[in-house]
């Protein structure tokens, strides 16, 4: 069903390059990340910590589809850190188009919107319970101007299925702290990881605005990448470089 629908529509190339793309990337073992550099699914957080002592940092191509009133693609690059297994910090930097100069009437990345990310865990995952976090992304940023600004709970679950694989629910609520931002409404989202590769995570998730689709992948021990997309609109792409100091 889903190839039929990729070959039936007007935009039938494009989506089939994005599907196979996919399927290429879900050959590796993964380890998601949001789009914007801290842990979840693909651009919905879940309640998962990394390792503490973990620092992550990368890059990520966004298409226009998940900015909140953008009319193109942009980059961001960024640098996460978890403290503690409890406690995780991002900084993030979005390139923006904006005109060059006052005299200078050209159009290109010359602008980046700064964004920060604190993220606590006040409950672990247990047997009967799941995982809560309580994040905010740029809640002392210019009064909420950020594209990202809101303030958000999730709680994630994971479902182990002998024979077959682990599920994991997340579920959860984002606030904007003004209006304009990305995140604002009900998100959450599935991620499956087979038992004959139980790295491996195939994700779909709804990111208040629209649904996702995609895969990760980690190499190397180090290298995290994730690709995704927004309803077969185009294509979103995360490459990171993890390390854990043990202390």
């Amino acid at each position: 069903m889903v190839l039929l629908g990729v070959f039936n529509h007007k935009r039938g190339f494009e989506r089939l390059f994005v599907f196979t793309l996919l399927t290429v990337v879900a050959l590796i073992p993964s380890r998601a990340q949001t789009v914007i550099g801290t842990n979840g699914m693909m651009n919905v957080p879940t309640a998962d910590m990394r390792p503490a002592g973990t620092f992550d940092g990368g890059a990520s191509f966004i298409q226009k589809d998940l900015l909140y009133k953008k009319d193109y693609n942009t980059y961001l690059y960024y640098i996460s850190f978890t403290p503690f297994t409890w406690m995780e910090v991002a900084l993030r930097e979005t390139l923006l188009k904006t005109q060059k100069s006052a005299t200078d009437p050209k159009i290109g990345f010359y602008q980046q919107d700064r964004s920060f990310t604190v993220r606590l865990r006040p409950l672990k995952e247990g047997k009967y319970w799941p995982a809560v976090v309580v994040g905010s992304n740029d809640f002392y940023s210019d009064h909420g101007a950020s594209q990202y600004a809101c303030v958000y709970g999730v709680v994630s679950k994971h479902f182990p299925v002998k024979s077959i694989g682990t599920f994991e629910a997340t579920a959860g609520y984002a606030r904007h702290i003004k209006s304009g931002t990305t995140y604002d409404g009900i998100m959450g989202g599935l991620t499956f990881s087979p038992s004959f590769f139980p790295d491996m995570r195939i994700m779909g998730e709804y990111d208040t605005e629209g649904y996702n689709v995609g895969l990760g992948a980690f190499l190397f021990r180090h290298l995290n990448v994730t690709c995704f997309t927004r309803e077969f609109k185009g294509i979103n792409a995360t490459v990171s470089y993890q390390y854990t100091i043990k202390y």
